[in-house]
């Protein structure tokens, strides 16, 4: 990744490519380009997230959960990160499949932390069972969201935008 690779990125993704590039870089000055990238389209996906998490609690028929899974898989020598997807295993609880691990595979040469495939397979489950996962629920003030890791926790998000940490 180039940084003119990386503006060309910008320009396809966000309607103000140069300042949110300038913004990372002021947040992250050694970060290379492609560590922007990344960023970039994590912002991109989560803020279609936040979008569609608010037209449904404002749609007010059935509450709204919203999650970030955030464990990072070590595969690529941990460039992989918390990439899409990467939940799946853990959902339907099959951590088990010998396919899953390696340097370039899914989830990286060593085991995930013991309990995140048994807990987040429960919430899922008590989600399709009950219809609440055990978090407390999205709506339009607090943006309520499970941050789901080795220790989980719950972000609110204050209203000029910034994610606030509270209690697990």
């Amino acid at each position: 990744m180039t940084g003119t690779r990386l503006l060309a990125l910008a320009e396809r993704r966000v309607t103000d490519p140069r300042e949110r590039l300038a913004a990372y870089r002021s947040r992250e000055p050694a970060a290379r380009p492609a560590e922007l990238a990344s960023r970039l389209i994590t912002d991109t996906f989560a803020h279609g997230s936040r979008l569609l998490a608010d037209a449904h609690a404002r749609h007010g028929r059935a509450r709204t959960f919203a999650y970030e899974f955030a464990w990072r898989s070590p595969a690529f020598d941990g460039m992989l990160g918390a990439c899409h997807c990467v939940e799946l295993p853990f959902v339907f609880h099959r951590t088990d499949l010998p396919a899953l691990y390696g340097e370039t595979a899914l989830l990286g040469p060593h085991r995930p932390p013991a309990d995140l495939a048994d807990r987040t397979h429960a919430a899922w489950t008590a989600f399709i069972r009950d219809g609440d996962p055990g978090w407390p629920r999205y709506d339009l003030t607090a943006h309520a969201t499970a941050v789901i890791d080795e220790h989980w926790s719950t972000t609110t998000t204050a209203d000029h935008g910034d994610r606030v940490p509270t209690a697990p």
